[in-house]
Protein backbone atom coordinates (compact mmCIF):
# COMPACT_ATOMS: atom_id res chain seq x y z
CA UNK A 1 0.00 0.00 0.00
CA UNK A 2 1.21 3.59 -0.68
CA UNK A 3 3.55 4.89 2.05
CA UNK A 4 1.78 8.26 2.22
CA UNK A 5 -1.52 6.45 2.75
CA UNK A 6 -0.02 4.51 5.68
CA UNK A 7 1.63 7.58 7.17
CA UNK A 8 -1.59 9.55 7.19
CA UNK A 9 -3.72 6.74 8.49
CA UNK A 10 -1.32 5.95 11.32
CA UNK A 11 -1.24 9.62 12.25
CA UNK A 12 -4.98 9.50 12.83
CA UNK A 13 -5.23 6.14 14.51
CA UNK A 14 -7.29 7.80 17.22
CA UNK A 15 -10.04 8.47 14.69
CA UNK A 16 -12.48 5.79 15.68
CA UNK A 17 -15.82 7.19 14.60
CA UNK A 18 -17.94 6.84 11.56
CA UNK A 19 -21.41 7.39 10.32
CA UNK A 20 -23.84 6.71 7.54
CA UNK A 21 -26.56 8.36 5.49
CA UNK A 22 -30.09 8.72 7.00
CA UNK A 23 -33.73 10.14 6.72
CA UNK A 24 -36.55 12.13 4.76
CA UNK A 25 -40.18 12.85 3.62
CA UNK A 26 -43.51 13.88 5.34
CA UNK A 27 -45.04 14.93 8.69
CA UNK A 28 -47.73 16.91 10.54
CA UNK A 29 -48.75 20.52 9.97
CA UNK A 30 -49.52 22.41 6.80
CA UNK A 31 -50.01 20.15 3.79
CA UNK A 32 -48.34 21.02 0.48
CA UNK A 33 -47.49 19.22 -2.72
CA UNK A 34 -43.84 18.22 -3.08
CA UNK A 35 -42.30 19.96 -6.07
CA UNK A 36 -39.66 17.33 -6.65
CA UNK A 37 -41.69 14.16 -6.44
CA UNK A 38 -45.28 15.27 -6.87
CA UNK A 39 -46.08 13.46 -3.64
CA UNK A 40 -48.11 15.03 -0.87
CA UNK A 41 -45.77 16.23 1.85
CA UNK A 42 -46.27 18.19 5.04
CA UNK A 43 -44.48 20.99 6.77
CA UNK A 44 -44.05 21.12 10.55
CA UNK A 45 -45.34 24.08 12.47
CA UNK A 46 -43.16 27.05 13.42
CA UNK A 47 -41.91 28.07 16.82
CA UNK A 48 -39.85 30.97 18.09
CA UNK A 49 -38.65 29.57 21.41
CA UNK A 50 -36.05 26.86 21.91
CA UNK A 51 -36.66 24.35 24.70
CA UNK A 52 -33.60 23.40 26.75
CA UNK A 53 -33.01 21.87 30.15
CA UNK A 54 -30.17 21.31 32.60
CA UNK A 55 -32.09 18.69 34.57
CA UNK A 56 -29.98 15.79 35.84
CA UNK A 57 -30.58 12.36 34.31
CA UNK A 58 -32.21 10.11 36.90
CA UNK A 59 -34.70 7.29 36.89
CA UNK A 60 -37.33 10.01 37.30
CA UNK A 61 -36.11 12.00 34.34
CA UNK A 62 -39.33 12.82 32.45
CA UNK A 63 -37.47 12.79 29.14
CA UNK A 64 -36.59 9.14 29.73
CA UNK A 65 -39.67 7.96 31.55
CA UNK A 66 -42.44 10.29 30.40
CA UNK A 67 -44.56 10.48 27.28
CA UNK A 68 -42.66 10.40 24.01
CA UNK A 69 -43.65 13.14 21.56
CA UNK A 70 -43.72 12.85 17.78
CA UNK A 71 -40.42 13.94 16.25
CA UNK A 72 -39.98 16.01 13.08
CA UNK A 73 -36.76 14.90 11.35
CA UNK A 74 -35.31 16.66 8.28
CA UNK A 75 -33.05 14.95 5.75
CA UNK A 76 -31.71 15.39 2.23
CA UNK A 77 -33.76 14.80 -0.91
CA UNK A 78 -35.03 11.28 -1.58
CA UNK A 79 -37.32 10.15 -4.40
CA UNK A 80 -39.47 8.02 -2.10
CA UNK A 81 -41.46 8.27 1.13
CA UNK A 82 -39.59 6.95 4.15
CA UNK A 83 -42.86 6.29 5.94
CA UNK A 84 -43.48 3.48 3.44
CA UNK A 85 -40.14 1.74 4.02
CA UNK A 86 -40.04 -1.48 6.14
CA UNK A 87 -37.34 0.04 8.37
CA UNK A 88 -39.66 2.85 9.43
CA UNK A 89 -41.85 0.48 11.43
CA UNK A 90 -38.81 -1.27 12.90
CA UNK A 91 -37.35 2.06 13.99
CA UNK A 92 -40.57 3.25 15.62
CA UNK A 93 -40.95 -0.01 17.51
CA UNK A 94 -37.30 0.02 18.57
CA UNK A 95 -37.26 3.62 19.83
CA UNK A 96 -40.86 4.10 20.92
CA UNK A 97 -41.00 7.38 19.00
CA UNK A 98 -43.34 8.22 16.14
CA UNK A 99 -41.30 10.00 13.48
CA UNK A 100 -42.45 12.45 10.83
CA UNK A 101 -39.90 12.56 8.02
CA UNK A 102 -39.22 15.65 5.91
CA UNK A 103 -36.76 16.09 3.06
CA UNK A 104 -35.09 18.98 1.29
CA UNK A 105 -35.69 19.46 -2.45
CA UNK A 106 -33.31 17.98 -4.98
CA UNK A 107 -32.32 21.40 -6.31
CA UNK A 108 -31.32 24.44 -4.20
CA UNK A 109 -31.45 22.41 -1.00
CA UNK A 110 -29.30 24.77 1.07
CA UNK A 111 -31.39 27.78 0.10
CA UNK A 112 -34.58 25.96 1.12
CA UNK A 113 -33.04 24.96 4.45
CA UNK A 114 -32.03 28.54 5.22
CA UNK A 115 -35.52 29.81 4.41
CA UNK A 116 -37.14 27.18 6.65
CA UNK A 117 -34.89 27.92 9.60
CA UNK A 118 -35.19 31.70 9.17
CA UNK A 119 -38.97 31.26 9.01
CA UNK A 120 -39.07 29.38 12.31
CA UNK A 121 -40.01 25.94 10.96
CA UNK A 122 -39.67 23.50 13.83
CA UNK A 123 -37.50 20.50 12.96
CA UNK A 124 -36.43 18.54 16.01
CA UNK A 125 -33.36 17.12 14.28
CA UNK A 126 -31.54 17.86 11.03
CA UNK A 127 -30.12 14.46 10.12
CA UNK A 128 -27.51 14.23 7.34
CA UNK A 129 -29.16 17.04 5.39
CA UNK A 130 -26.21 19.44 5.46
CA UNK A 131 -22.46 19.55 4.95
CA UNK A 132 -19.82 21.77 6.49
CA UNK A 133 -20.66 24.87 4.44
CA UNK A 134 -24.37 24.94 5.35
CA UNK A 135 -23.53 24.02 8.95
CA UNK A 136 -21.09 26.92 9.10
CA UNK A 137 -23.71 29.31 7.78
CA UNK A 138 -26.35 28.20 10.30
CA UNK A 139 -23.79 28.29 13.08
CA UNK A 140 -22.67 31.79 12.15
CA UNK A 141 -26.30 32.91 12.18
CA UNK A 142 -26.70 31.58 15.73
CA UNK A 143 -29.49 29.29 14.51
CA UNK A 144 -28.28 26.08 16.17
CA UNK A 145 -28.55 24.71 19.68
CA UNK A 146 -25.41 23.58 21.56
CA UNK A 147 -25.52 19.82 22.06
CA UNK A 148 -22.87 19.27 24.76
CA UNK A 149 -25.21 18.95 27.74
CA UNK A 150 -27.72 16.89 25.78
CA UNK A 151 -25.03 14.45 24.70
CA UNK A 152 -23.62 14.19 28.20
CA UNK A 153 -27.03 13.25 29.57
CA UNK A 154 -28.53 11.20 26.78
CA UNK A 155 -25.87 10.46 24.13
CA UNK A 156 -23.37 7.89 25.45
CA UNK A 157 -23.55 5.74 22.30
CA UNK A 158 -23.11 8.79 20.08
CA UNK A 159 -20.19 10.14 22.09
CA UNK A 160 -18.26 6.87 21.96
CA UNK A 161 -18.70 6.41 18.19
CA UNK A 162 -17.38 9.79 17.04
CA UNK A 163 -13.65 10.53 16.90
CA UNK A 164 -11.97 13.27 18.90
CA UNK A 165 -10.78 15.08 15.79
CA UNK A 166 -14.36 15.09 14.48
CA UNK A 167 -15.76 16.50 17.72
CA UNK A 168 -13.09 19.19 17.58
CA UNK A 169 -14.23 20.05 14.07
CA UNK A 170 -17.73 21.04 15.21
CA UNK A 171 -16.60 22.98 18.29
CA UNK A 172 -16.76 26.76 18.26
CA UNK A 173 -14.09 29.03 19.73
CA UNK A 174 -15.91 28.84 23.08
CA UNK A 175 -15.49 25.06 23.06
CA UNK A 176 -19.21 24.37 22.64
CA UNK A 177 -20.39 21.91 20.01
CA UNK A 178 -23.37 22.76 17.84
CA UNK A 179 -23.56 19.59 15.76
CA UNK A 180 -22.88 15.86 15.62
CA UNK A 181 -20.25 15.07 12.98
CA UNK A 182 -21.22 12.15 10.77
CA UNK A 183 -17.92 10.76 9.60
CA UNK A 184 -17.41 9.29 6.17
CA UNK A 185 -17.04 5.58 5.46
CA UNK A 186 -15.54 6.02 2.01
CA UNK A 187 -12.69 3.65 2.81
CA UNK A 188 -11.07 1.72 5.66
CA UNK A 189 -9.14 3.61 8.32
CA UNK A 190 -6.74 0.80 9.14
CA UNK A 191 -3.43 0.98 7.24
CA UNK A 192 -3.54 -2.74 6.51
CA UNK A 193 -7.26 -2.95 5.75
CA UNK A 194 -8.53 -4.16 2.40
CA UNK A 195 -9.28 -1.12 0.20
CA UNK A 196 -11.62 -3.10 -2.08
CA UNK A 197 -14.81 -1.09 -2.33
CA UNK A 198 -13.46 2.46 -2.33
CA UNK A 199 -14.31 2.95 -6.02
CA UNK A 200 -17.96 3.95 -6.18
CA UNK A 201 -18.49 6.00 -9.31
CA UNK A 202 -17.16 7.94 -12.27
CA UNK A 203 -18.75 8.38 -15.67
CA UNK A 204 -21.43 5.93 -16.66
CA UNK A 205 -21.65 4.67 -20.23
CA UNK A 206 -24.45 2.88 -22.04
CA UNK A 207 -23.05 -0.51 -23.05
CA UNK A 208 -25.09 -0.52 -26.27
CA UNK A 209 -23.71 2.88 -27.29
CA UNK A 210 -20.13 1.73 -26.75
CA UNK A 211 -20.75 -1.44 -28.73
CA UNK A 212 -22.29 0.51 -31.60
CA UNK A 213 -19.06 2.48 -32.09
CA UNK A 214 -16.80 -0.50 -31.29
CA UNK A 215 -15.24 1.15 -28.22
CA UNK A 216 -14.50 0.04 -24.65
CA UNK A 217 -14.50 1.95 -21.35
CA UNK A 218 -11.81 4.64 -21.35
CA UNK A 219 -9.09 4.67 -18.68
CA UNK A 220 -7.15 7.79 -19.77
CA UNK A 221 -8.00 11.37 -20.76
CA UNK A 222 -7.11 10.74 -24.40
CA UNK A 223 -9.22 7.60 -24.54
CA UNK A 224 -12.16 9.49 -23.03
CA UNK A 225 -11.87 12.19 -25.70
CA UNK A 226 -11.55 9.60 -28.49
CA UNK A 227 -14.64 7.68 -27.35
CA UNK A 228 -16.75 10.84 -27.15
CA UNK A 229 -15.57 12.06 -30.55
CA UNK A 230 -16.22 8.71 -32.22
CA UNK A 231 -19.76 8.68 -30.84
CA UNK A 232 -20.52 12.20 -32.05
CA UNK A 233 -19.02 11.58 -35.47
CA UNK A 234 -20.98 8.36 -35.98
CA UNK A 235 -24.32 9.28 -34.40
CA UNK A 236 -24.47 13.10 -34.12
CA UNK A 237 -25.99 12.58 -30.65
CA UNK A 238 -24.73 13.99 -27.34
CA UNK A 239 -21.63 12.07 -26.24
CA UNK A 240 -21.50 13.26 -22.61
CA UNK A 241 -24.24 15.00 -20.61
CA UNK A 242 -24.33 16.22 -17.04
CA UNK A 243 -26.04 18.55 -14.63
CA UNK A 244 -24.68 22.10 -14.44
CA UNK A 245 -21.21 21.94 -12.86
CA UNK A 246 -17.65 23.09 -13.31
CA UNK A 247 -16.20 20.08 -11.54
CA UNK A 248 -15.75 16.57 -12.93
CA UNK A 249 -13.71 14.67 -10.36
CA UNK A 250 -13.17 11.66 -12.60
CA UNK A 251 -11.42 14.05 -15.02
CA UNK A 252 -9.55 15.95 -12.29
CA UNK A 253 -7.66 12.73 -11.55
CA UNK A 254 -5.90 13.12 -14.89
CA UNK A 255 -4.55 16.47 -13.72
CA UNK A 256 -3.30 15.40 -10.29
CA UNK A 257 -6.47 16.15 -8.36
CA UNK A 258 -9.70 14.42 -7.35
CA UNK A 259 -12.28 14.57 -4.57
CA UNK A 260 -10.00 16.51 -2.20
CA UNK A 261 -10.38 20.27 -2.00
CA UNK A 262 -6.84 20.97 -0.74
CA UNK A 263 -3.49 19.64 -1.99
CA UNK A 264 0.03 19.80 -0.59
CA UNK A 265 2.20 21.54 -3.17
CA UNK A 266 5.82 22.40 -2.33
CA UNK A 267 5.16 21.96 1.37
CA UNK A 268 2.03 24.13 1.48
CA UNK A 269 -1.66 23.24 1.22
CA UNK A 270 -3.40 25.04 -1.63
CA UNK A 271 -7.02 24.98 -2.74
CA UNK A 272 -7.52 23.12 -5.99
CA UNK A 273 -8.35 26.35 -7.77
CA UNK A 274 -4.62 27.13 -7.36
CA UNK A 275 -3.38 23.62 -8.14
CA UNK A 276 -0.78 23.51 -10.96
CA UNK A 277 -3.04 21.19 -12.96
CA UNK A 278 -6.10 23.44 -12.78
CA UNK A 279 -5.36 25.42 -15.95
CA UNK A 280 -4.99 22.30 -18.09
CA UNK A 281 -8.16 20.84 -16.55
CA UNK A 282 -10.17 23.92 -17.51
CA UNK A 283 -8.75 23.88 -21.05
CA UNK A 284 -9.65 20.20 -21.41
CA UNK A 285 -13.29 20.69 -20.36
CA UNK A 286 -13.56 23.79 -22.55
CA UNK A 287 -12.37 21.70 -25.51
CA UNK A 288 -15.02 19.05 -24.84
CA UNK A 289 -17.72 21.72 -24.70
CA UNK A 290 -16.51 23.66 -27.75
CA UNK A 291 -16.48 20.51 -29.90
CA UNK A 292 -19.95 19.45 -28.78
CA UNK A 293 -18.61 16.43 -26.90
CA UNK A 294 -20.00 17.83 -23.64
CA UNK A 295 -23.73 18.57 -23.75
CA UNK A 296 -24.12 22.23 -24.70
CA UNK A 297 -27.14 22.36 -22.38
CA UNK A 298 -24.87 21.56 -19.42
CA UNK A 299 -25.03 25.12 -17.96
CA UNK A 300 -28.83 24.87 -17.61
CA UNK A 301 -29.28 21.14 -17.06
CA UNK A 302 -30.99 19.93 -13.90
CA UNK A 303 -30.27 16.36 -12.79
CA UNK A 304 -33.51 15.09 -14.32
CA UNK A 305 -32.66 16.59 -17.73
CA UNK A 306 -29.27 14.91 -17.94
CA UNK A 307 -30.60 11.57 -16.74
CA UNK A 308 -33.45 11.64 -19.24
CA UNK A 309 -31.08 12.26 -22.14
CA UNK A 310 -28.90 9.36 -21.05
CA UNK A 311 -31.74 6.93 -20.34
CA UNK A 312 -33.54 7.72 -23.60
CA UNK A 313 -30.43 6.91 -25.65
CA UNK A 314 -29.90 10.53 -26.67
CA UNK A 315 -26.59 10.65 -24.82
CA UNK A 316 -23.93 8.00 -24.36
CA UNK A 317 -22.46 8.95 -20.98
CA UNK A 318 -23.20 10.84 -17.74
CA UNK A 319 -21.62 11.07 -14.25
CA UNK A 320 -22.82 8.12 -12.18
CA UNK A 321 -22.40 6.29 -8.90
CA UNK A 322 -23.29 2.64 -8.66
CA UNK A 323 -26.22 3.42 -6.36
CA UNK A 324 -27.80 5.45 -9.17
CA UNK A 325 -28.21 2.32 -11.26
CA UNK A 326 -31.56 1.01 -9.88
CA UNK A 327 -33.25 4.31 -10.73
CA UNK A 328 -31.80 4.24 -14.26
CA UNK A 329 -32.43 0.56 -14.95
CA UNK A 330 -36.07 0.67 -16.06
CA UNK A 331 -35.63 3.65 -18.39
CA UNK A 332 -32.50 2.15 -19.91
CA UNK A 333 -34.23 -1.16 -20.60
CA UNK A 334 -37.20 0.58 -22.22
CA UNK A 335 -34.94 1.69 -25.06
CA UNK A 336 -32.78 -1.42 -25.14
CA UNK A 337 -33.49 -4.45 -22.90
CA UNK A 338 -29.89 -5.62 -23.25
CA UNK A 339 -28.22 -2.33 -22.35
CA UNK A 340 -26.17 -2.04 -19.17
CA UNK A 341 -24.60 0.80 -17.22
CA UNK A 342 -20.80 0.54 -17.33
CA UNK A 343 -18.78 2.93 -15.16
CA UNK A 344 -15.36 4.32 -16.06
CA UNK A 345 -13.53 5.21 -12.86
CA UNK A 346 -11.02 8.03 -12.27
CA UNK A 347 -9.12 8.63 -15.50
CA UNK A 348 -5.32 8.64 -15.79
CA UNK A 349 -3.24 11.32 -17.45
CA UNK A 350 -1.90 8.68 -19.84
CA UNK A 351 -1.30 4.95 -20.05
CA UNK A 352 2.06 5.26 -18.25
CA UNK A 353 0.66 7.16 -15.25
CA UNK A 354 -0.90 5.59 -12.18
CA UNK A 355 -3.44 8.17 -10.97
CA UNK A 356 -4.23 8.94 -7.36
CA UNK A 357 -7.65 8.34 -5.87
CA UNK A 358 -8.26 10.67 -2.95
CA UNK A 359 -10.24 8.92 -0.22
CA UNK A 360 -12.27 11.09 2.12
CA UNK A 361 -11.44 10.50 5.77
CA UNK A 362 -13.53 13.13 7.37
CA UNK A 363 -17.01 14.44 7.91
CA UNK A 364 -19.60 13.70 5.26
CA UNK A 365 -22.50 15.46 6.95
CA UNK A 366 -23.35 17.15 10.23
CA UNK A 367 -26.49 16.44 12.25
CA UNK A 368 -27.74 19.31 14.36
CA UNK A 369 -30.65 20.71 16.30
CA UNK A 370 -32.04 24.11 15.30
CA UNK A 371 -33.01 26.52 18.05
CA UNK A 372 -36.58 26.25 16.81
CA UNK A 373 -36.72 22.56 17.84
CA UNK A 374 -39.51 21.69 20.27
CA UNK A 375 -38.05 18.36 21.44
CA UNK A 376 -34.22 18.54 21.50
CA UNK A 377 -33.83 16.14 24.43
CA UNK A 378 -35.99 13.50 22.80
CA UNK A 379 -34.15 13.95 19.50
CA UNK A 380 -30.84 13.03 21.14
CA UNK A 381 -32.41 10.13 23.05
CA UNK A 382 -33.88 8.85 19.77
CA UNK A 383 -30.59 9.13 17.87
CA UNK A 384 -28.68 7.52 20.74
CA UNK A 385 -30.94 4.46 20.63
CA UNK A 386 -30.19 4.11 16.93
CA UNK A 387 -26.47 4.30 17.72
CA UNK A 388 -26.46 1.20 19.90
CA UNK A 389 -24.30 -1.42 18.11
CA UNK A 390 -26.97 -4.13 18.02
CA UNK A 391 -29.71 -1.71 17.04
CA UNK A 392 -27.53 -0.21 14.31
CA UNK A 393 -26.83 -3.59 12.73
CA UNK A 394 -30.42 -4.76 13.04
CA UNK A 395 -31.67 -1.72 11.13
CA UNK A 396 -28.78 -1.52 8.69
CA UNK A 397 -28.43 -5.09 7.40
CA UNK A 398 -30.50 -7.33 9.70
CA UNK A 399 -29.24 -10.66 11.02
CA UNK A 400 -26.50 -12.92 9.66
CA UNK A 401 -27.88 -16.00 7.94
CA UNK A 402 -31.26 -14.35 7.53
CA UNK A 403 -30.69 -11.19 5.48
CA UNK A 404 -26.93 -11.29 4.84
CA UNK A 405 -23.93 -13.64 4.83
CA UNK A 406 -20.16 -13.25 5.08
CA UNK A 407 -17.90 -14.97 2.54
CA UNK A 408 -14.12 -14.45 2.46
CA UNK A 409 -14.58 -11.54 4.90
CA UNK A 410 -16.96 -9.82 2.46
CA UNK A 411 -20.63 -9.15 3.17
CA UNK A 412 -23.30 -10.29 0.72
CA UNK A 413 -27.09 -9.85 0.87
CA UNK A 414 -29.47 -12.80 1.14
CA UNK A 415 -32.57 -12.38 -0.97
CA UNK A 416 -35.48 -12.00 -0.79
CA UNK A 417 -35.10 -10.97 2.87
CA UNK A 418 -32.55 -8.25 2.11
CA UNK A 419 -35.14 -6.48 -0.03
CA UNK A 420 -36.50 -5.11 3.26
CA UNK A 421 -33.21 -3.25 3.73
CA UNK A 422 -33.05 -1.47 0.36
CA UNK A 423 -33.26 1.98 1.97
CA UNK A 424 -32.46 1.04 5.56
CA UNK A 425 -29.33 3.21 5.61
CA UNK A 426 -31.57 6.24 6.01
CA UNK A 427 -32.67 5.07 9.46
CA UNK A 428 -29.43 4.32 11.32
CA UNK A 429 -27.41 6.16 13.95
CA UNK A 430 -23.64 6.27 14.48
CA UNK A 431 -21.15 3.39 14.38
CA UNK A 432 -17.37 2.90 14.10
CA UNK A 433 -16.13 3.30 10.55
CA UNK A 434 -14.21 0.14 9.72
CA UNK A 435 -17.13 -1.95 10.99
CA UNK A 436 -19.57 -0.02 8.86
CA UNK A 437 -17.36 -0.06 5.76
CA UNK A 438 -17.49 -3.86 5.82
CA UNK A 439 -21.24 -4.06 6.55
CA UNK A 440 -21.89 -1.50 3.86
CA UNK A 441 -20.60 -3.81 1.15
CA UNK A 442 -23.70 -5.96 1.56
CA UNK A 443 -25.69 -2.85 0.77
CA UNK A 444 -23.47 -2.14 -2.23
CA UNK A 445 -24.68 -5.45 -3.65
CA UNK A 446 -28.35 -5.01 -2.85
CA UNK A 447 -29.43 -5.38 -6.48
CA UNK A 448 -27.74 -7.58 -9.11
CA UNK A 449 -27.05 -4.54 -11.30
CA UNK A 450 -25.48 -2.61 -8.42
CA UNK A 451 -23.36 -5.61 -7.44
CA UNK A 452 -22.15 -6.00 -11.01
CA UNK A 453 -21.17 -2.32 -11.32
CA UNK A 454 -19.57 -2.26 -7.86
CA UNK A 455 -17.37 -5.26 -8.62
CA UNK A 456 -16.69 -4.06 -12.18
CA UNK A 457 -15.23 -0.81 -10.83
CA UNK A 458 -13.28 -2.26 -7.93
CA UNK A 459 -11.62 -4.85 -10.11
CA UNK A 460 -9.40 -1.88 -11.08
CA UNK A 461 -8.40 -0.92 -7.51
CA UNK A 462 -4.76 -1.85 -8.15
CA UNK A 463 -4.60 0.66 -11.00
CA UNK A 464 -4.54 3.52 -8.48
CA UNK A 465 -2.49 5.07 -5.73
CA UNK A 466 -4.71 5.61 -2.69
CA UNK A 467 -4.37 8.84 -0.71
CA UNK A 468 -6.52 9.90 2.25
CA UNK A 469 -7.61 13.50 2.73
CA UNK A 470 -9.01 15.16 5.82
CA UNK A 471 -10.34 18.54 4.65
CA UNK A 472 -13.81 18.25 6.12
CA UNK A 473 -12.47 17.97 9.67
CA UNK A 474 -11.45 21.61 9.26
CA UNK A 475 -14.92 22.75 8.17
CA UNK A 476 -15.66 24.53 11.47
CA UNK A 477 -12.61 26.78 11.34
CA UNK A 478 -13.98 30.36 11.45
CA UNK A 479 -12.11 31.34 8.30
CA UNK A 480 -13.63 28.37 6.47
CA UNK A 481 -17.15 28.83 7.82
CA UNK A 482 -17.17 32.53 7.03
CA UNK A 483 -16.52 32.17 3.31
CA UNK A 484 -16.63 28.55 2.13
CA UNK A 485 -20.22 28.47 0.88
CA UNK A 486 -19.98 31.76 -1.01
CA UNK A 487 -16.56 30.95 -2.49
CA UNK A 488 -17.59 27.46 -3.59
CA UNK A 489 -20.65 28.90 -5.33
CA UNK A 490 -18.55 31.62 -6.96
CA UNK A 491 -15.95 29.18 -8.26
CA UNK A 492 -18.52 26.78 -9.69
CA UNK A 493 -20.52 29.55 -11.37
CA UNK A 494 -17.43 31.11 -12.94
CA UNK A 495 -16.11 27.76 -14.14
CA UNK A 496 -19.43 26.97 -15.83
CA UNK A 497 -19.38 30.41 -17.47
CA UNK A 498 -15.79 29.98 -18.66
CA UNK A 499 -16.56 26.52 -20.07
CA UNK A 500 -19.69 27.66 -21.89
CA UNK A 501 -18.30 30.94 -23.23
CA UNK A 502 -14.87 29.61 -24.13
CA UNK A 503 -13.17 32.41 -22.20
CA UNK A 504 -9.37 32.40 -22.31
CA UNK A 505 -8.57 29.82 -19.64
CA UNK A 506 -5.69 31.76 -18.09
CA UNK A 507 -7.79 34.93 -17.83
CA UNK A 508 -10.77 33.02 -16.40
CA UNK A 509 -8.64 31.29 -13.80
CA UNK A 510 -6.90 34.52 -12.84
CA UNK A 511 -10.29 36.15 -12.33
CA UNK A 512 -11.46 33.28 -10.11
CA UNK A 513 -8.26 33.36 -8.04
CA UNK A 514 -8.53 37.14 -7.57
CA UNK A 515 -12.11 36.73 -6.36
CA UNK A 516 -10.99 33.87 -4.10
CA UNK A 517 -8.23 35.95 -2.54
CA UNK A 518 -10.50 38.95 -2.05
CA UNK A 519 -13.46 36.97 -0.71
CA UNK A 520 -11.76 35.17 2.16
CA UNK A 521 -9.70 32.54 0.36
CA UNK A 522 -6.38 33.84 1.69
CA UNK A 523 -7.71 33.57 5.23
CA UNK A 524 -8.84 30.02 4.48
CA UNK A 525 -5.37 29.13 3.21
CA UNK A 526 -3.74 30.44 6.37
CA UNK A 527 -6.21 28.62 8.62
CA UNK A 528 -6.03 25.33 6.70
CA UNK A 529 -2.23 25.28 6.75
CA UNK A 530 -2.15 26.02 10.48
CA UNK A 531 -4.75 23.29 11.07
CA UNK A 532 -2.83 20.66 9.10
CA UNK A 533 0.40 21.60 10.90
CA UNK A 534 -1.32 21.28 14.29
CA UNK A 535 -3.06 17.97 13.58
CA UNK A 536 -0.72 16.16 11.19
CA UNK A 537 2.67 17.76 11.65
Amino acid sequence: MNKTWIKYLLSVVLIAGLILPAVACTGGGTTTTGATTGATTTKPGSTTAATTTTQATTTADPFLTGEKPELNILMYYLPYDLHQQPSHAVLEEMTGYKVNWFNLPQENATEKLMLDIAGGVSYDFIDRAIGGDAYGQLNAQNALMPVDELLEKYGANIMSAVSEIAWKAVANADGKRYGIPLESFDGPRGADSDPYGVLKGGVGFRSDALEAINKTLPTTLDEFYDVLKAYKDQTDKIPFTSTATGWYNFLLSGFGMGDAGWYKIDGKYVHRIKHPGMLDYLKYVQKLYAEGLLDNDMPINASANAREKYSSNNAMATPMYFWDIPALKAALETNNPNAKNLIATFLAKDAATKPTVYINQGISNIACIPKTAKNPEHAIIWFNILSDRDNFQKIYIGEEGDSYEVKDNKYYPIFPKFNDFQNADKFIGVMHSDVVFQMWQARARKTPEMAEAYDQMNARIDAYVLQPFFDSYASSLPAVMNSQLALNTMINDKLIKAIAEGTDAEAALADIIAEWDKGGGLEQEEAINAWYAENFG
